[in-house]
């Protein structure tokens, strides 16, 4: 028999991809051994293919019994491939564990393909032969069409539902290689003689290999986690079934910075050093890496101190590892106690992740408590929105109007921002900001909303409906952040607005903790026009001494401080002291929270300037801004 040209073509890719495979250093996974049986098996493919081509080469003498036999072997093939095809999907998006209605339609399909196969030589169940020519049943188009469907649609529901790991071009390669091993069954059945379904089988192989990062990212010797999905089925699975009292989470302190300025090589060496070490003291079965230097460990038996113990014995294996550079572990242990579910392992996965022990006076030992996780899940479902939010403008401004009372109008107004997030609702600063800060998005946030503000100038001439100042409030992260005065001035500009329409509140926290850099700030946005304000006065310790120095306008005072007032004659007295103190030393005095007639009258009669708050008006989108300030202008 002579092999076709297309065969030694075939073999040469098949050969190239298991050369390049095993120079990845990951054949000892489960993925490897169905990536190889895969390729052994399109190996064999072929082969077949070209031994039915030749057995049908000469039509007048056919052996019937070799071509059958041929036949049935090549359809086995062909389902065994896909069969390998799947679960290699599975590994590779860490699906460890296949449901039970999936299952049980995997079990179907093998157990009726090999019966078929075993009765078609008698039956003609799948195919016949007459006069050399194999023609296919219809229970075989049927069967096979069902078949290749189903593995194609559960191959895309896995990719689609647990794929959050796998980068968007990875996907797409996944789903073409889909696409591809589609093709192959359909050419195959339609052109048998001429080998497409090879030829895709090839293509499908390749797009699979250039979708998978580099191994060494994913396995090392021992337990991967993939992504989400993987984890909890593994956390549930020890919790449930193996009876585990609790579950440890264990880091080394500043890894990701030392990823930054050591090789690629250098690190693998060392995460691979400590997944031996950890393997070795706590069992291959209760050691699972995560990623970055972060290990989950299971355990079987919780001790009273299983914290402390565990980080010792961490701490001489980092010592062991010989690194260049010293290696410290930190470390949390989560029990069971307060583990309820998967998706608690996971909370505590992430809230682990985001410990930061070089910033934590030191800590390297601490617990993780389930009455935590509730928390931790809303800030990071409030994180999503503020990214989702700054991507999709789902940030909105409001305006609320502050009454002059020497001049009897609203000559100002408060900018007020919202996140209108699609899930959660509208989002208020108190609650965003502090994660925005956390995270380092507080400037971002600064210059969306600054850029709506510009936006609604730029529409309305507000000068003309009596608001001639607008107070917007900038976070601590922003007052110490280097490119404020840039941002705002080049936002200015953009809009050809007047800066010195623009008022900037400071809270006076702000301006005890870093006086020095928000001082330069503040000038820097001086120089430009704009005015400032101290808000929340009163909160900490309202001492004018503290913000002296500072070329502020207006003092606004805390809403708690205003509504202390009226609880006692003591209270008052105190408030109304702060009042005239902060007026002999030329600053304007505004009450927040007004929102009785009672308080007004009250604070009116203590000498405040300007008042805010529900008595006088909500905070208002544009539209009803607007409308507002036209109503009272009339007036």
């Amino acid at each position: 028999m002579v092999l076709g040209d297309f065969t030694y073509a075939t073999a040469g890719i098949i050969t190239l991809l298991l050369i390049a495979y095993f120079a990845r250093r990951n054949t000892r996974q489960r993925s490897g051994f169905y990536f190889i049986s895969c390729l052994i098996t399109l190996s064999i493919i072929n082969v077949l293919n070209e031994i039915v081509v030749f057995l049908t080469a000469d039509l007048d003498n056919v052996d019937a019994g070799a071509l059958t036999t041929c036949t049935c072997l090549l359809m086995l093939c062909f389902c065994v491939f896909y069969f390998g095809i799947v679960f290699y999907f599975f590994e590779i998006l860490g699906v460890r564990k296949i449901s039970i209605p999936a299952r049980i339609l995997l079990v179907t399909i093998a157990v009726i393909e090999l019966i078929g196969i075993s009765v078609t030589p008698s039956t003609g169940f799948f195919f016949t032969i007459e006069n050399g020519i194999v023609t296919v049943s219809l229970v075989y188009n049927i069967f096979f069409t069902i078949v290749i469907l189903c593995f194609n649609v559960s191959v895309v529901f896995y990719i689609v539902k647990y794929g959050q790991n796998v980068r968007k071009y990875q996907r797409y390669s996944l789903l073409a290689a889909t696409g591809a091993l589609f093709l192959a069954f359909i050419g195959q059945s339609l052109f048998p003689r001429y080998q497409p379904g090879v030829i895709f089988a090839a293509l499908a192989m390749i797009l699979l290999f250039s979708s998978i990062e580099d191994a060494s990212e994913y396995y090392y010797q021992y337990n991967m986690c993939f992504n989400e999905h993987a984890f909890k089925q593994i956390a549930e699975r020890n919790f449930r079934h193996y009876n585990f009292e609790g579950l440890c989470f264990a880091g080394i302190v500043d890894f990701t910075m030392m990823s930054m300025y050591l090789q690629r090589d250098m690190i693998e060496r060392i995460e691979n050093r400590l997944v031996e070490g950890i393997v070795k003291g706590f069992g291959k079965k209760n050691v699972f890496y995560l990623d970055n230097g972060i290990f989950a460990i299971s355990i079987p038996k919780m001790k009273e101190d299983a914290a402390g113990s565990i980080y010792e014995k961490l701490r001489d294996i980092c010592v062991g590892v010989g690194s260049l550079l010293p290696l410290e572990p930190y470390v949390s242990v989560l029990r069971k106690e307060d583990i309820e579910t998967g998706e608690d392992c996971l909370t505590a996965a992430d809230m682990f992740k985001s410990h930061n022990p070089g910033t934590d006076s030191g800590k390297r030992v601490f617990e993780l408590k389930k009455e935590d996780f509730r928390l931790h899940r809303r800030e990071r479902a409030v994180l999503t929105a503020i990214t989702e939010g700054l991507a999709d403008n789902h940030f909105v401004v409001c305006y609320q109007p502050i009454y002059d009372v020497s001049i009897d109008t609203y000559s100002s107004c408060e900018v007020l921002m919202r996140i209108n997030d699609p899930k959660l609702g509208i989002l208020f600063p108190d609650e965003f900001i502090p994660v925005a800060d956390k995270y380092g998005l507080s400037g971002q946030i600064g210059d969306r909303v600054f850029e709506l503000v510009c936006k609604t100038l730029k529409r309305h001439n507000l000068k003309d409906l009596g608001t001639i100042f607008m107070h917007i409030n900038i976070s601590q992260s922003q007052c110490i952040g280097n490119r404020l005065s840039d941002s705002m001035g080049s936002i200015c500009r953009k809009y050809e607005i007047d800066p010195r329409i623009f008022g900037i509140e400071i809270s006076e926290s702000s301006c005890i903790k870093d006086k020095g850099t928000i001082l330069e700030n503040v000038l820097s946005l001086k120089r430009k026009g704009m005015s400032f304000a101290i808000d929340n006065f009163g909160c900490v310790f309202s001492s004018a001494d503290k913000i002296t120095g500072f070329p502020v306008k207006y003092i606004k005072f805390d809403r708690k401080t205003i509504i202390s007032s009226t609880i006692g004659p003591e209270n008052k007295s105190i408030l109304m002291h702060l009042v005239k103190m902060i007026k002999e030393l030329g600053y304007k005095a505004v009450a927040c929270g007004v929102e009785t007639e009672e308080l007004y009258r009250s604070l009116y009669s203590m000498g405040f300037d300007l008042f805010q708050g529900y008595y006088f008006s909500k905070p208002l989108y544009e539209e009803d801004y607007i409308e507002f300030l036209t109503a009272h202008a009339k007036r």
